[in-house]
């Protein structure tokens, strides 16, 4: 299938993939809010929001830290959530994926 009409169809997601053909299926560990963090002291990361019904949405690693600030940090759910706990009554749950990249790719998961 092109992966220009692919789109998210359920949560967790087991494949990542990109309008370029890049494609993976090794999902890593989820994160932490703290564990995000440490890779950004590092240097940036690729952040991918998946949200069921659009296609994943790859962050631009040069916006990673603003992407960061003003959008991942502040709902970002380390365990069980409750949704009225958020800004906008979203959060994402994050993943990382293993990938031959340059940045590490952290996927946020989103839950409305």
């Amino acid at each position: 299938m092109d992966a220009n009409l692919r789109v998210v169809t359920q949560l967790p997601l087991h494949e990542l993939w990109r309008d370029d053909g890049f494609s993976t299926t090794t999902r890593g560990k989820s994160l932490t809010l703290d564990e995000v963090r440490e890779f950004l002291a590092s240097g940036p990361v690729q952040f991918v929001v998946a949200d069921v019904g659009t296609a994943p949405r790859w962050i631009p690693a040069s916006e990673c830290f603003v992407f960061w600030k003003n959008e991942a940090k502040p709902h970002l759910a380390n365990t069980k959530a409750s949704l009225s706990e958020f800004p906008g009554g979203y959060c994402y749950f994050a993943s990382q994926w293993e990938a031959e990249t340059a940045a590490p790719i952290v996927l946020l998961e989103k839950h409305h």
